[in-house]
């Protein structure tokens, strides 16, 4: 049987619980307040307005998960090294996309991927079957996402793991 230890204190709840706060009354106020946007591209894209730096840290920030802050150390430990050889495979596709994809879909002002799949190929039905992909690849990477913080969670607070992901899933 495993021991679970509890090593938080009254403050680290406060603190845990302030955490959580913040990060959903920031959802909801800007829930609230981007209501008044007047189409897709103002809600999607700012309208175009935003400069490459609060761009390029919200992209970088939306690879930022548990995931690669407790994988990519686990990886290299029981692998070795050789983990860097996938990056050399990240690092090529990061290129592949700033120099073909960026300047093939910016300037035809386009809010997704999909919206090029249906203009490319003249089909709602392919933009409906890559919407459904990327529905499902998010579903199951959404579940990944929420099982690494809250096993992480479950051995420092010892709440279990079920309550932990429902809870950030409500947040």
């Amino acid at each position: 049987m495993v021991q679970v230890r509890n090593d938080f204190t009254a403050w680290d709840y406060v603190v845990f619980a302030a955490m959580l706060g913040v990060s959903m009354s920031i959802g909801v106020f800007f829930a609230f307040r981007q209501r008044r946007q007047e189409s897709q591209g103002d809600y999607l894209m700012a309208s175009r307005s935003l400069g490459i730096i609060p761009v390029s840290i919200s992209i970088l920030v939306s690879f930022m998960s548990a995931i690669l802050i407790l994988g990519t150390p686990a990886e290299m430990y029981r692998q070795g090294a050789e983990y860097i050889v996938s990056l050399l495979g990240t690092v090529l596709g990061i290129f592949i996309a700033v120099f073909l994809f960026v300047p093939l879909l910016y300037p035809l002002k386009m809010t997704s991927a999909f919206e090029y799949l249906e203009r490319r190929f003249n089909s709602k039905l392919t933009r409906l079957i890559g919407t459904f992909i990327m529905i499902i690849t998010q579903i199951l990477y959404m579940g990944i996402a929420s099982f690494a913080p809250a096993t992480a969670l479950e051995a420092v607070t010892g709440f279990p793991v079920w309550a932990t992901i429902i809870t950030i899933g409500v947040v």
